[in-house]
C-alpha cells in the first residue's frame, strides 16, 4: 500500500462527496483548527487520518460481514492505497457483472452523499485529528486560548453593536413609511373587506344550493363537493336494546382495554396495605 496514493484517494473521495475542490486539509481548515494547528495535521498527521476516514467508510458500507459495496468505492478512488482502477477492472476483479458493478458503486457513493453520513464523516475526521495532536502532545498554551477567548468577547461585543445600529437604522426606516403604509392600508381596507364580505356570502349561497341539490358541482378551478352526512350510532342505546335483542350483538366489537395515568387533583394520601 502506497500512503501518497491513499491520501490522494481520500481527497478524491470528499471531493465526490462534499464537492470539487474538497480536501482532508480543508476539511481540517473548516472544523475549528487554526492555521499552527492545520499545518502540523497537514505536515505529520494526515497518514493516520486518511486511514481512520477509511474505515469509517468502511463502516459505512459494509453489513452482515458484506463489503462489496466498500470494496467498489475503495478500488474507484484507491482508498486501499494501491492505483485506482477501471470500473470495469473493479467487476472483473471481485467477479461481478459490470452493469451490476456500476449500479452498485454509484449507489455505495450516494449512501456516503447523505445528509447524515457526511456529519458523521466531519466529526469523524475532527475526533482523529484531535486524537493525533493530543497523542504527539500538542496542546495548546493556556494563555493562547485565553487569548482567544478575549478575542471572542471582542468579536461577540462587536457583533452587539452592529446588530443594535442595525436595529436603529431599520426602525427609523420604517417609522418613515409607517406613515405611507397606514394610508395605503386605510385606502384598500374597505374593498379588501367587501371583497371578502361579497366572496363570503356568495359561498353560503353555494353550500346551500348544493345541498339542495344533493350532488357536486365543479365550475373553473372551484368545486362544490356534496357529502352525505356521517352516520353514528347512539351506544347507550344500542346496548339497552340488545338486552332484548341479542342478536345485534354479533355486530358488535370491542377493543381491548388500556389504561391512561393523570395526575390527580386532588390526591389521596396512602394507605397501609
Amino acid at each position: 500500500m502506497d500512503i501518497k496514493t491513499q491520501l490522494a484517494g481520500a481527497d478524491h473521495f470528499l471531493a465526490a462527496i462534499y464537492g470539487s475542490g474538497t480536501t482532508l486539509e480543508s476539511l481540517l481548515a473548516s472544523l475549528g483548527f487554526d492555521a499552527a494547528q492545520v499545518k502540523s495535521l497537514r505536515d505529520r498527521h494526515l497518514p493516520a487520518i486518511a486511514a481512520g476516514l477509511v474505515e469509517a467508510v468502511r463502516a459505512r458500507l459494509t453489513w452482515e460481514d458484506q463489503d462489496t459495496w466498500f470494496q467498489l468505492v475503495s478500488r474507484r478512488f484507491g482508498l486501499d492505497g494501491e492505483p485506482p482502477a477501471t470500473k470495469e477492472a473493479i467487476a472483473a476483479a471481485l467477479g461481478l457483472d459490470p452493469a451490476y458493478a456500476a449500479h452498485a458503486g454509484a449507489e455505495a457513493l450516494d449512501k456516503c452523499r447523505t445528509r447524515t453520513a457526511l456529519e458523521e464523516f466531519k466529526k469523524e475526521i475532527r475526533r482523529l485529528a484531535l486524537a493525533q495532536l493530543s497523542k504527539s502532545g500538542e496542546k495548546p498554551a493556556k494563555e493562547q486560548v485565553v487569548g482567544k477567548l478575549r478575542r471572542l468577547a471582542d468579536l461577540r461585543a462587536a457583533a452587539d453593536v452592529a446588530r443594535l445600529d442595525y436595529g436603529a437604522k431599520r426602525a427609523e426606516v420604517l417609522r418613515q413609511v409607517q406613515a405611507e403604509l397606514d394610508a395605503i392600508d386605510l385606502e384598500f381596507r374597505p374593498v379588501l373587506d367587501a371583497a371578502e364580505e361579497n366572496a363570503s356570502a356568495l359561498e353560503a349561497e353555494i353550500k346551500n344550493d348544493v345541498l339542495l341539490r344533493g350532488e357536486s358541482l365543479r365550475a373553473g378551478v372551484y368545486q362544490a363537493i356534496y357529502m352525505k352526512g356521517r352516520v353514528s350510532w347512539d351506544a347507550r342505546g344500542i346496548d339497552d336494546y340488545a338486552r332484548y335483542h341479542p342478536e345485534v350483538l354479533k355486530f358488535r366489537k370491542e377493543g381491548p382495554p388500556s389504561v391512561a395515568l393523570r395526575l390527580s387533583s386532588n390526591p389521596t394520601p396512602d394507605k397501609p396495605g
